[in-house]
């Protein structure tokens, strides 16, 4: 589903986009082609004034399928080699183990597990870790899931054209790409409303701030097939 051709109309409530992670997030990307814009949204919600490190923890397969994250582009996104700390297990099983203990320890600030399909009883262990060590998880998925899950919000993105770059009100160059934005969908929220925002990544945090002129209000519509994948 093209979920940027949905954005044709103003937002008048970007204030309705959460903005704080919850201790156990899950993100997935849209389609094969959005994972890089997945795990740039992923780094950003566990953005945050916190001093300890992160913690990420990646399968074989999520490696094989996506590459190696770049450590420039990583730190791009806020993710500083500095404050890394990177955990290739060699098993699903093993890092979301890894990510658990981390997240528990009270050690790390937040972290991220690759995962294709995740136990139920494993989202629900990573969600009291995060909350036993004060911290911040996210599972991230390599397409969009159906399939039970303790976070409490699951976000399916999607890229975006970029925005263009203005001088003054006037165009600079058709041709320049302008700052990175993609299409955050909301699909299920414990604590409020789903929605779907456009981001724009802002190039001195790396972090990602509403744009004006969005669609359905920032609220998935009553009855779409967006509010019935909410409900799952």
């Amino acid at each position: 589903m093209d979920l940027s051709s949905t954005l044709d109309a103003p937002n008048p409530a970007p204030d309705l986009y959460p903005q704080v992670c919850e201790p156990l997030e899950e993100v997935g990307a849209a389609r094969p082609v959005d994972a890089s814009a997945a795990l740039a949204f992923a780094l950003s919600r566990l953005a945050s004034d916190d001093p300890r490190p992160w913690v990420m923890a990646t399968t074989p397969m999520w490696l094989r399928e996506r590459g190696r994250p770049f450590a420039r582009g990583l730190a791009g996104m806020g993710a500083a080699p500095e404050r890394l700390i990177w955990i290739r297990a060699s098993k699903e099983i093993e890092a979301l183990w890894a990510l658990e203990e981390a997240l528990k320890s009270g050690a790390v600030a937040g972290g991220l597990v690759t995962a294709e399909q995740p136990a139920f009883v494993m989202t629900r262990r990573l969600d009291f870790a995060a909350r036993a060590g004060g911290a911040r998880g996210v599972v991230l998925r390599a397409g969009p899931a159906l399939d039970l899950s303790a976070a409490r919000m699951r976000w399916r993105i999607a890229t975006a054209a970029s925005a263009p770059i203005l001088i003054d009100g006037a165009l600079f160059d058709e041709a320049s790409p302008g700052p990175p934005r993609l299409v955050a969908e909301l699909v299920r929220r414990r604590s409020g409303p789903p929605g779907i925002w456009e981001l724009e990544q802002d190039d001195e945090t790396g972090g990602f701030r509403v744009v004006a002129g969005l669609a359905d209000h920032g609220l998935a519509a009553a009855g779409s097939e967006r509010g019935k994948t909410a409900a799952a």
